[in-house]
């Protein structure tokens, strides 16, 4: 780990990064094997984001011992 800590918000990002591709690439399948418009993609996409800022949030605001 890096000394000036910075190795937590390397991995709030790729949560966020996989998250975000993971979900939507999810939501893709699900639009083609389902026939939908848009839907999968989209809502993959935002729940993507959501963990991903929670992730984040967990990373810089909660001190080890508040888990």
């Amino acid at each position: 780990m890096n000394p000036d800590g910075s190795g937590k918000y390397m991995a709030a990002a790729s949560t966020m990064t996989g998250s975000v591709l993971g979900l939507t690439a999810l939501g893709y399948f699900l639009d083609q094997k389902f026939d939908w418009p848009q839907y999968g993609v989209l809502s993959g996409a935002i729940i993507g984001v959501v963990i991903g800022l929670y992730e984040l949030y967990k990373s810089v605001y909660m001190k080890k011992d508040d888990k």
